[in-house]
This record gives C-alpha cells, sequence and structure tokens, in this order.
C-alpha cells in the first residue's frame, strides 16, 4: 500500500477514535425495537410457463394455463402431467403437514361467470391429478377459482393476459 493510501485509509479511523463518547449516542440494543422484514425470493422459468415464490411462511408454485390446458378447456394436456409432477416431488419434500390450496385464475375476456367457472374446474382438476400421486397421500388438498380477480398482470396486453390465466399452488409451512 502506498504511503498516501494508507494514511487516507487510516484517517476514517482517527476521527471515529477522536470523537467523544456522549451517552446519548450510545443506545442499548435492548431499546431498539426488532425489525422483521419479509424476504421474497421468485424465481420464473425462461418461458415464463413456470414461476415460484417463496415467502416467509409459504411457496407459491405457478403454471400459466397454456402448459396445463388447451384454450377454454378443463383438461389437462400430456405436458401438464410432467409439470405437475416436478411440482408434487418438491411438495412431498417440503416436511409440510399443511393443506395444499390450489388456486385458479383467468384473464378478463369473455364473461366473468365463464372464467370464475373455467377457473374452478381447472383448479379441480389440478387437484384431483395431484391427489392421484402416492407422494402427495397424506396432504389435504382444497381448490378455488378466482376467475378474472387477483391479476398478476395488466389485462390490457396479450403478454398479460397470458400471465393471469394460470393455476397457483399454495403450500404453507407447518
Amino acid at each position: 500500500m502506498r504511503p498516501r493510501t494508507a494514511a487516507a485509509a487510516a484517517l476514517p479511523l482517527l476521527l471515529l477514535a477522536a470523537a467523544p463518547a456522549h451517552a446519548a449516542d450510545r443506545k442499548n440494543t435492548a431499546d431498539i425495537p426488532a425489525r422483521h422484514y419479509d424476504i421474497v425470493s421468485r424465481v420464473e422459468s425462461l418461458d415464463g410457463a413456470e414461476r415460484t415464490v417463496d415467502q416467509d411462511q409459504q411457496t407459491t408454485y405457478g403454471l400459466q394455463s397454456k402448459v396445463l390446458f388447451a384454450k377454454d378447456s378443463a383438461t389437462l394436456s400430456a405436458q401438464a402431467h410432467s409439470r405437475l409432477d416436478d411440482i408434487a416431488a418438491k411438495i412431498a419434500k417440503s416436511g409440510t403437514t399443511q393443506p395444499i390450496q390450489v388456486n385458479g385464475y383467468t384473464d378478463n375476456l369473455g364473461s366473468a361467470a365463464h372464467g370464475l367457472a373455467l377457473s374452478k374446474n381447472r383448479a379441480q382438476a389440478v387437484l384431483e391429478a395431484l391427489q392421484k400421486d402416492p407422494r402427495l397421500s397424506k396432504f389435504r388438498f382444497t381448490a378455488a377459482g378466482f376467475g378474472e380477480k387477483r391479476p398478476i398482470a395488466d389485462n390490457k396486453s396479450m403478454s398479460g393476459r397470458t400471465k393471469n390465466r394460470r393455476v397457483e399452488l399454495v403450500v404453507s409451512r407447518s
């Protein structure tokens, strides 16, 4: 280290050592309220078809409807079973004893009543597929459809509507 750089690096230490320590400046750490930060991790596949959101008390696995169903259908595709198998393995390893919530969502195209019925039927189809997996036999499942409610993207664009057509599996931690 050059002499000039060493002197510059030592200057803050000298200033701190020379600063008076006032009683008002010293606070007992027991008096400082603890802060809790909910750290959220979001991971999305390159094609955007699969998303995992890991929060403090739960993990949400989201799949776009295009990888699970044909348009306007609640019948699972062959591709869907592979995706659900991957998620089932993760749930089985999670160690949770809480019920798994399966939620269906649609975009805002078409009637709200049709979207609500479709989202419920899709959530139910995913629930039934997961219940058949022997690794998940100890889990309880519930299904709900929300139609166009609770969008995660703007319904004004095609890409936003694609993101909103989804099924999510919410796995709470024990």
